[in-house]
């Protein structure tokens, strides 16, 4: 264990990159009102970024270069905030070759499979533990899967995910919305998946690698701007992942990003975690027929947190498990490990090698690589 002042516990440091992807979804605060943490120190390359980002932290130190803050600091944990993935593959080994003991990551995890490869190869060859801020943490997340679990809508047959349907929409909400998505399906259904098969269009016509362009945030070559993709997963469970080009004007985009678990009893439907929006549809026909009415669920205790500190309890939720596996040496289960967020993205990527293709592919895919650089 790290040295630290007080009644803390743990030591953190904290990476970000104002302009290039910033600090996330609160990774850099994650630690304010979590006493067993001290924050001691935060590395961003901007200047300005970094001196606002240590009042908000209340960092001890800061640096314009992580590397000489990891070479430095010696912490247990390192929170990566930048939501640009280009530098991710070098943030995640230097923290590992550093001695850090567990990292916090923004998704997306990468921008290919082989950078997934190599991170995790780091963290196993020198023991670190990995979580990724996906939404599967949230108690709305977590009750839908002890419902399913405990046969609360029967045999669970079907998972449909939606991205947010935006500007943003098929390809690019396919990656960067995406991958909560994807780690939610697999989640719920309990199996890996087994083969995939995607359709990309673009304007209404098949895309092909000339379509290819460098999307948002380093997450690598990408195309089209509708995407439909279905999973077959070992159990038997199907997945689907639909993007379309929606009504951008309407902001209902958050409420439309989620998914409906379709069982032989019932249909549950989760949205915009982790804010949380949970129904429950205690019948097995897919069209309501009046007879049963939809309910609303309410999780008493996390609907009296506010709306706007959700995400922060999110994340410290999967910042106690991740201590936990830490302290244990186990990885994560109930938050999204790196070894989930790497199946989650291959779940992505399937969907561009299987457009390439023009067929179903079988997991784990062989090529490691951008789908498009190989076309």
């Amino acid at each position: 264990m790290s040295a630290k002042s007080g009644s803390s516990q743990y030591s953190a440091a904290i990476i970000g990159h104002t302009g290039e992807g910033d600090y996330g979804h609160g990774l850099d605060t994650v630690y304010g009102d979590m006493p067993e943490v001290e924050v001691m120190a935060v590395a961003d390359a901007d200047e300005e970024g970094l001196a606002a980002a240590g009042e908000r932290t209340g960092a001890r130190r800061l640096y314009a270069d992580y590397r000489v803050m990891l070479g430095k600091e010696k912490v247990d944990l390192v929170n990566i905030g930048p939501r640009a993935v280009g530098e991710r593959v070098d943030m995640v080994t230097a923290c590992a070759e550093a001695g850090v003991r567990a990292v916090f990551c923004e998704k997306p995890m990468a921008a290919t499979l082989r950078e997934a490869d190599t991170m995790l190869e780091a963290c196993e060859r020198h023991g670190m533990k990995m979580a990724v801020a996906h939404r599967r943490a949230n108690p709305y997340e977590q009750h839908a899967k002890e419902l399913v679990d405990l046969g609360e809508i029967g045999e669970l047959q079907v998972i449909r995910a939606h991205g947010k349907w935006d500007r943003r929409s098929g390809a690019e909400d396919l990656a960067v919305l995406g991958t909560h998505m994807m780690d939610s399906m697999r989640y719920l259904a309990g199996a890996d998946v087994e083969w995939v098969h995607g359709h990309i269009t673009q304007d209404g016509r098949e895309v092909t690698a000339a379509d290819a362009r460098e999307g948002a945030e380093g997450i690598g070559r990408i195309a089209g701007n509708r995407v439909a993709a279905y999973y077959v997963f070992a159990n038997g469970v199907t997945g689907h992942f639909e993007s379309n080009p929606g009504d951008t004007q309407r902001r209902l985009n958050s409420r439309w990003l989620g998914f409906e678990a379709h069982g032989t009893q019932g249909i549950i439907t989760v949205r915009n975690s982790p804010e949380g929006e949970m129904y429950l549809y205690r019948c097995g026909l897919w069209v309501p027929d009046g007879a049963v009415q939809w309910e609303r669920v309410l999780l008493e205790q996390w609907e009296q947190i506010p709306q706007g500190e959700r995400t922060h309890r999110s994340n410290q939720i999967i910042v106690r498990e991740l201590i936990e596996a830490m302290e244990a040496g186990t990885q994560v289960v109930e938050a999204s490990s790196g070894y989930d967020a790497r199946a989650a993205l291959e779940m992505i990527m399937a969907v561009h090698e299987s457009q390439r293709l023009q067929g179903r592919v079988s997991l784990p895919l062989t090529n490691r690589d951008n789908p498009y650089a190989a076309a």
